[in-house]
């Protein structure tokens, strides 16, 4: 009976002893680490229309597409050369040069890189000085060629771009463009173009390919809302055929507010 009586009371004195221990030293629950969600910066929309949508991006974001962007720039081969040149554009384009004492006059028997005619494909003729509506060849120098487009760059007063298109008959810059401005996207569906009118900004538009020609399918606005925006594209490259990437420069003004990173989204798909 006593053995009995000890062992319930020793026991007893064990419980005690686990429930005050619980109490001052209380397990505590496993700590969960906390999880931290770094959310990617909102893109900002600050154009678009029905062709394309312009989208305000940071810098993270950019650098982070271009480094996976598989994308290669192709340059369209021209030839600055104007011997070269007139040697590829004989009996289509008339070179010579300024009679002296009579700037407003081309003698096509002297070495000159002014033209004073060119026959385009369907067969019109521009002559410098005498082609009412036409570009003013008199006032614009030879610059280079580019063959498997059959465009002529020129350039005017203020070193602005001026262009024929022998090939689709045109001579307005601001449907050809200067080519040496071209990317193109992955699979040449379309290309970005521009052109350099004499101010401080380039112009620049976006071309789509019709029938093995390039055609102008949207312009890319340099300002909105009163607010000018865009300058000079600078790091361009395509994400595909249907993303641009680019970041806005402003040469007297790198640390201008607006020179930030940008995508363009075009909405067609056909």
């Amino acid at each position: 009976m006593n053995k009995v009586l000890y062992c319930a009371g020793l026991v007893l004195s064990l419980c005690m002893a686990c429930q005050q221990n619980k109490v001052k030293n209380p397990v505590s629950p496993p700590i969960k680490e906390a999880i931290v969600s770094e959310k990617p910066a909102v893109d900002s929309l600050v154009f678009q229309d029905k062709m394309i949508r312009i989208y305000k991006i940071d810098s993270v974001s950019f650098f982070k597409e271009q480094q996976k962007a598989d994308y290669k720039r192709d340059t369209i081969a021209s030839i600055s050369d104007v011997k070269v040149a007139k040697k590829l554009l004989q009996g289509r384009v008339v070179f010579g040069d300024y009679i002296p004492g009579k700037a407003m006059e081309i003698d096509t028997l002297m070495e000159g890189d002014v033209i004073a005619q060119v026959r385009l494909n369907d067969g019109r003729l521009l002559t410098a000085g005498k082609t009412e509506g036409a570009i003013d060849l008199l006032e614009n120098m030879f610059v280079k060629y580019f063959p498997s487009e059959e465009v002529l760059l020129l350039e005017g007063g203020h070193t602005t771009d001026q262009a024929v298109d022998l090939r689709q008959g045109k001579w307005d810059i601001e449907e050809i463009g200067n080519l040496d401005y071209v990317y193109f996207s992955k699979h040449k569906k379309y290309r970005l173009n521009g052109m350099y009118g004499g101010q401080e900004c380039s112009s620049y538009f976006l071309q789509k390919k019709e029938n093995k020609v390039y055609l102008t399918y949207a312009q890319i606005p340099l300002d909105w809302n009163n607010n000018f925006e865009f300058c000079t594209l600078k790091d361009i490259f395509w994400n595909g055929d249907q993303q641009l990437y680019f970041r806005n420069f402003f040469y007297g003004a790198p640390h201008d507010k607006r020179a930030s990173f940008y995508r363009l989204d075009i909405i067609s798909e056909n």
